[in-house]
């Protein structure tokens, strides 16, 4: 049995879930006939959001028949399902609800012309306040990779190392692997290439082990990592592998409210050259360390301290300027 539709306690203006959930921030979320489906703390999520920009959200009960997980290795053990009460509060916290965004993008538009531009066109997009240990495994799956095949990769992942929920409208949907999971079995990497990581293979199951055993001698979980400043969230999260300059600042921006965070990859390299006049070492054709940091710093400056947002914005806007 499914629970009734309720409403989401924020303005509609203030989220645009088309704009935000395919944008590349989480990898979960699959869009079938006007509704979002995902999965929230174990939980499967429906979104939709009607014309007046209303959203409506339900949930789904586990399925009592599990299936476990198809691969040799025991899954987590599954969570119990929480109180509508607990999902409502996490799905608001998901979508960091208690920031006001229209405070931030009129903050942006006086910092920048550009972005006062196109800000009436791209309203409604915020950062996502992920589980860090998701975000982090899914941004380390993102590396030189298309949307559509992290998503898939993310999906294969969960399938085997998840454990199963429930079907709706014939998609199964799993937890996702808790990293001690994945970490268990000595056969873990070569099931990860079997299933399309590639080399991204040995940097899941490196940073899995990691995470597993940081988490074991700290007695404590990823999430407490929050809160601390942005330098220190982004020098912890450089030591895992397969993380480097920009998945720390994609993970420390979506995972551990580090917002000031403002994650440099090509296509924002590019943005910047076009429409900004950062004073940095952006002549050369790759980017460079140096360039990275200077850019990243540059931006900061130019944004503030919800940079990362207006980042989102902007990247958005150039992935859609000729629609």
């Amino acid at each position: 049995m499914s629970a009734m539709w309720k409403q989401l306690r924020i303005p509609g203006k203030e989220v645009s879930l088309d704009w935000i959930l395919p944008s590349g921030q989480s990898f979960r979320w699959k869009k079938d006939d006007g509704e979002w489906i995902s999965v929230i703390q174990d939980t499967v999520v429906i979104l939709r959001q009607d014309a007046d920009l209303n959203i409506t959200y339900r949930t789904l009960s586990p399925d009592p028949l599990s299936k476990g997980s198809s691969s040799s290795v025991l899954p987590s053990p599954p969570a119990s399902p929480a109180p509508l009460f607990e999902i409502d509060s996490a799905i608001h916290d998901y979508f960091n609800s208690s920031i006001k965004l229209s405070l931030l993008y009129r903050e942006f538009s006086v910092r920048d012309k550009y972005f006062k531009s196109i800000a009436a066109r791209f309203a409604g997009i915020r950062m996502l306040r992920q589980d860090p240990w998701e975000c982090l495994c899914s941004f380390i799956c993102s590396s030189n990779n298309s949307i559509k095949r992290i998503t898939q990769m993310v999906d294969n992942l969960c399938q085997t190392y998840g454990t199963y929920i429930t079907t709706y409208n014939g998609t199964e949907y799993y937890t996702f692997p808790r990293p001690s999971s994945i970490a268990k079995s000595p056969t873990t990497v070569s099931k990860l290439r079997q299933l399309g990581f590639g080399y991204r293979a040995e940097y899941v199951y490196k940073t899995a082990k990691a995470v597993s055993d940081w988490e074991i001698a700290n007695n404590s979980s990823l999430s407490n990592i929050r809160g601390k400043p942005y330098d220190e969230v982004r020098e912890f999260l450089l030591q895992f592998t397969g993380v480097g300059p920009k998945v720390a600042d994609c993970v420390a921006l979506m995972a551990f409210d580090c917002h000031e965070s403002v994650p440099i990859d090509t296509h924002v390299w590019n943005i910047a050259k076009r429409r900004y006049n950062p004073k940095t070492k952006m002549t050369t054709k790759a980017m460079s360390k140096v360039v990275y940091d200077e850019l990243s710093l540059y931006l900061r400056d130019l944004w503030g301290p919800f940079a990362g947002w207006a980042q989102a914005v902007i990247f958005i806007s150039e992935l859609h300027k000729d629609k």
